[in-house]
């Protein structure tokens, strides 16, 4: 007689499921998740890396299994903490363009400053550029501050001309401003976010040598806006991500109509057609195009492509970004000229979604990106031998 029950089917039915999830989750906590990381081996290279241990290895939560859940389950899962701001307007043109500035609190004498940059339509008030507040004073003791692009963060646009992913005004007007305010001696480096990272790129490669910044990370990027915008015209991505980050846009354009429809104004803006816009290459087409002047859409995401200016960086800068980016594909980051620069780190992990990057069982704390700017502008620190206070 045989010793042990022997299943029949419908009990073999019942539990392969839970067995082949089970043997799943065993797999992704036990392989490996080694990072590509493209650069020049250059002495100061190789000791970036070695300060930076985070570097080599991002694991994620076990349970999140692609990019499109790690990206949903990034805005999710992490809480929106609690935080107050100073707000300072800043005006950047001749027209009266005016951004917002948030302090976190006000620099101290030497106290190192982190400028971060949002994604589309973001500002202080979403919960990654909160959380990286958070681990940047917390753990670093940094100084945070916020800028805003025209009109974002709940600020009022004071003339008719919104933000584009080709403009690096405000980056730049911040950054004099901050300068200002800490003087030259004082370490301040920047990280940007999604539509934030590609501006601060092609920040970085317009100013060259005569960057005032120590240092940059640009996280989740799009290099290539061509690309970008053609995956986002799939249509599983049309429906996940293209119409809800339109619609944001739609919002934005809303809030801020009175200045669109003024009989007065010079740009030709029909707002109902934008209002009817189903994707962002039709809100391209239907604000962004008239409103800067732009021939046509392609013509604006060539402007807004920020792969064409990684060459001619020429401080510390560590690009992030994942393989399974749903929205912002790495294939967009130009390995060779990232090679031929030696002021360049670029870090592919193969997990790890748009913005998102959670780690731990429960992640409801800091993401793997928090610690990387961490480990990166600590390396930088170290190097200069720069103390404070």
């Amino acid at each position: 007689m045989w010793p042990y029950t022997v299943f029949d089917y419908k009990t073999f039915l019942l539990f392969t499921p839970f067995t082949v999830a089970f043997t799943g989750l065993l797999w992704r906590i036990i392989k490996r998740y080694p990072s590509t990381i493209i650069m020049q081996p250059t002495r100061e290279n190789q000791y970036l890396i070695s300060e930076c241990s985070s570097l080599v290895e991002y694991r994620p939560t076990p349970w999140i299994f692609n990019g499109h859940i790690m990206t949903v389950f990034g805005v999710l899962f992490r809480p929106l903490l609690s935080m107050s701001f100073e707000r300072v307007l800043l005006s950047i043109d001749a027209e009266g363009g005016t951004i917002a500035i948030d302090w976190h609190r006000q620099p101290r004498p030497r106290q190192p400053v982190l400028l971060i940059l949002h994604g589309l339509t973001g500002g202080s008030d979403n919960e990654y550029i909160r959380w990286m507040i958070s681990y940047a004073t917390s753990k670093l003791d940094l100084c945070c501050v916020v800028t805003h692009a025209r009109g974002c963060g709940k600020s009022k646009l004071t003339s008719p001309k919104s933000f584009n992913a080709s403009n690096t005004d405000h980056v730049q007007e911040s950054l004099k401003y901050i300068r200002s305010r800490v003087g030259d001696e004082t370490p301040i480096f920047a990280v940007g976010y999604s539509l934030g990272a590609g501006i601060l790129a092609k920040f970085l490669g317009k100013e060259g040598s005569d960057c005032s910044l120590q240092g940059a990370i640009v996280c989740c990027a799009s290099f290539d806006m061509h690309l970008s915008s053609k995956n986002l015209e799939r249509w599983l991505y049309i429906h996940i991500y293209n119409r809800r980050l339109t619609n944001n846009l739609i919002r934005y354009l809303r809030q801020h109509e009175d200045h669109f429809s003024r009989h007065d104004s010079d740009i030709n803006l029909n707002l109902q057609t934008a209002y009817r816009s189903k994707t962002l290459r039709e809100f391209d087409k239907n604000v962004i195009v008239p409103m800067h002047g732009f021939r046509d859409v392609e013509h604006y995401y060539s402007e807004a492509s920020s792969h064409e200016w990684i060459k001619y960086i020429r401080i510390p800068t560590l690009i992030l970004s994942a393989a399974d980016d749903p929205i912002c594909p790495i294939d967009g980051l130009p390995v060779k000229e990232v090679l031929n620069n030696a002021s360049i780190i670029a870090v592919k992990t193969l997990e790890g979604g748009h913005v998102s990057y959670l780690q731990g069982w429960w992640p409801r704390s800091f993401s793997y990106d928090n610690i990387v700017v961490g480990e990166y502008i600590q390396a930088l620190l170290k190097k200069i031998n720069y103390k404070w206070p």
